[in-house]
Parts: structure tokens; sequence; C-alpha cells
């Protein structure tokens, strides 16, 4: 029996069989001991001690298992096979993320009676069903396409597993359309936020790093001085991106970045640290302190529910959304390449994108502005002058005359061996 220093009055001991079990000695009752069917490793372990401590044992209900060929049984088997998928690094944490979101949703939706959960229902549901899911979302068009794509990935996985082959799921159309994603920074918005966040502030190092590299959310938190790399004696910044496909970056840095950096030893895990002066542990927390240092900058507008009505803290103030973004960065530094009149590979070799319609459609947005600059000018010159100019190199020309179409007649052949017919018969004989 070993009594654990930690915890007072718990005791592991091992069953016949060699399985851990922990006890817990109640407290003031040094001869009554409560099982527990948890160790300190899970995450209701305390509720459990605490609970035994007391002289209660606290009842468990085991997570029932969903009935055979439900909607249910496929979304757990679909995601059980996920979580394998990442930790074998076929599949990325965020992708599973949102398919569990997704699904989640989907499986919670009632019926239009409001009497049935949806994931109690076979997995062969008709295309009504879906219908149903995707309209119980109401305005968040977004968030019922999440949800589609996740029924589809499941029921895609599901056609090798004895669920239904060619569900009606893949027919219908979420109806969401792209507003575009992130918003780009302005200039003014960089300036409002350095200027919120003064020389020194974890804040202005993470801005600086993101304006540098162009990277996504996904990778800012990993990067350290362990990626530099010194050509022609020059700083450099060298990684692949997670995202699957990417190509590889490298690029310079620039002087302000390695001014904000300077006091990192060479050594350190990590560029951006939290407030501890530990990295960050995921994307993720890093991502919500971008969405506290870009609402604390004033980069931000009111929260509002399904209603339109703004969402209340508890303090009673309005909750407050970031309209500004980590991509919004990258989709800034794209389209400053793409003004400076840099070409599409360009734009591909800084944002590590491998397929050159991506990059085009910066190029492409700055081309069509340029030309109907172009158009404005021309269109103002024709109004000032009554005339619509026309392009040196297009057109006929002002001072000649159009020509005019002859009748063809018949020319005078000349008889004898000027003639082409004569000459040819001359040859053959």
């Amino acid at each position: 029996m070993k009594i654990e220093k930690t915890y007072e009055g718990l005791c592991e001991e091992k069953t016949p069989a060699g399985t851990p079990r922990w006890r817990v000695r109640v407290d003031g009752q040094k001869k009554k001991r409560i099982t527990i069917p948890v160790g300190p490793d899970h995450e209701d372990f305390e509720d459990h001690y605490l609970a035994a401590r007391s002289g209660l044992k606290l009842i468990v209900n085991e997570k029932p298992k969903p009935a055979k060929n439900t909607l249910d049984e496929l979304c757990e088997k679909f995601l059980e096979w996920m979580e394998v998928q990442v930790k074998a690094g076929n599949l990325k944490q965020p992708t599973l993320n949102s398919r569990i979101t997704g699904l989640t949703q989907a499986r919670n939706c009632l019926s239009p009676n409001k009497k049935t959960r949806m994931g109690t229902m076979k997995a062969s549901l008709p295309r009504e069903a879906f219908a149903h899911i995707r309209d119980s979302f109401g305005v968040r068009t977004g968030a019922a396409h999440t949800c589609l794509k996740a029924l589809r990935a499941a029921y895609t996985w599901g056609e090798d597993h004895g669920y239904p082959i060619d569900s009606p799921v893949f027919k219908v159309k979420s109806g969401h359309v792209e507003k575009g994603g992130a918003e780009p920074w302005s200039d003014a918005d960089a300036e409002k936020f350095l200027a919120c966040h003064g020389e020194g502030t974890m804040a202005r190092r993470w801005f600086l790093l993101a304006e540098a590299t162009a990277g996504r959310i996904g990778d800012m938190h990993i990067l350290g001085p362990r990626h530099e790399m010194t050509r022609n004696e020059r700083l450099y910044i060298r990684f692949q991106p997670s995202k699957r496909g990417s190509s590889e970056v490298q690029l310079p840095l620039p002087w302000d970045f390695m001014l904000e950096a300077a006091n990192l030893p060479a050594d350190a895990a990590a560029y951006l640290l939290t407030e501890k002066g530990t990295p960050f542990a995921s994307s993720g927390s890093l991502d919500n302190a971008v969405r506290k240092w870009i609402i604390a900058a004033g980069l931000c507008e009111p929260a509002l529910d399904d209603d339109g009505n703004p969402i209340l803290e508890k303090n009673g103030n309005p909750k407050m959304r970031a309209t500004r973004s980590q991509h919004g960065i990258r989709k800034r530094r794209a389209e400053q390449i793409a003004e400076a009149s840099g070409s599409v590979y360009e734009v591909m070799a800084y944002l590590s994108h491998s397929d050159p319609k991506t990059a085009a459609i910066y190029t492409k947005r700055v081309d069509r502005a340029k030309l109907a600059e172009r158009a404005f000018v021309r269109a103002e010159a024709a109004a000032e002058a009554r005339s619509v100019p026309r392009a040196e190199n297009r057109g006929t020309l002002g001072t000649i005359e159009p020509s005019k179409t002859k009748e063809k007649q018949e020319k005078w052949q000349p008889v004898g061996e000027s003639n082409p017919s004569f000459q040819v018969e001359n040859l053959a004989s």
C-alpha cells in the first residue's frame, strides 16, 4: 500500500490482477476507506477525492453507448478515428475541433416536432432531415456551412464502414456566401495598434513578427531564435508552415522586429511568450491573447446575438469583438506586394502558397483597380474634349482615309514566254 503525499488519506493499491485501485480514508475515521473510480490524472479526481474525505461516494453515470446504425454512432466512431489520425500526425487538431463542433450541433438539433434529437435517428436520414439541420442555424449561415462540412466528412468515412452510401447530405447546399474572410489591416489600423502597444510589449512583438513573416496564427507560437539563419551577412527566418501543402518560407527579418526581440536569449523557446514567461501552449491560446490586444487598441465593435442585440458581460458592459485578426495582416502584406507591382510568384513565395490561383487573387484585385483608374482618366479626358481619345497603337490614323473597296476586274495576261501558263506548258514539254 502506498500513501500519496499530495493528497492526505489517498492510497493506491494493486488488485490481484495488478490493476491500480484508488482508495481514500474518510477524514477522522482511520479505518474507513472509500474506493474512488479515477486516479489523480483524471479531470474529475478532485470531486471524487473531496467527497470521499467527507464520507460520501459520488455515483458515476456511465455515458450510454449510442444505438446501432444511428447518427450518434456514426459521428462518435468517425471522431474516434480522427483522434487516432491526429496522434499519428495525419490530421491537424484544428480540423478535429471543427468536426467536433459541427457534428455536436447536428446531433443535438431537435426534430421538427421538438421531441427527438437528430443524433438518435438512423444514419440513413432523408434529404429533408439534413435540410432541417441546416435551417436550424437561422442567420448563422457560416455555422451551418461548418456543420454540413462535418456531416459530409463523417458520411464519406462511413461509406467504407457499413454506413449509408451516397447519402443525401451531399446534395444539400449550405447557402452560405463568403464575405471575403478577414479584413485587411489599413495603415491607420497599424498605427493605432502600435500607438496603443508601445516598445517592449508582447503585443507589439507579435504584430511585427506577423507583419515580417505574413504567417498564419497556427505557426506564430512556435517560431523562435532556432528558426534564424544568416545569409549574406543578413539575418533570415526559415520555417516550414504547418498547413498541408505549404512551401518552406525564407525571409529576411526587419530591423524593427530584431530590436523588439533583442533581449531574448539565443536558446529561447519562442519569440512570443505569455505573462509567465513561457511559450504559448497552442495557437488557440495565442489567438485569444491577440484578440485581447486588438480590442485594447480599439479595433473592435459590440458583439451581437442571433437577433442583433448586444451581448452583455457579467458586469453589464457590452461584450466586444475584434474587427481585425492575424490573417488580416497576412492579407495586408499580400496587397502591399501586389501594389508594388509584385508578381504572382512573389506573392506565392512570401505567403508560402503552393497554388498560383490563390496568390492571383491579390494581384488581380490590384490590377483591376489600376485599370479602373486608367479608365476613369480616359473618361474624364473624353468628357472634356467631347470625344473619346484613341490609343496610339490602335485604330486607323486620323490623317488617312479608310481604304475604298474596288470591284474585282480581269487583268490582261501577256502572250508568250512571259505568260506563267505558257512557262508551265513549256517546262512540261
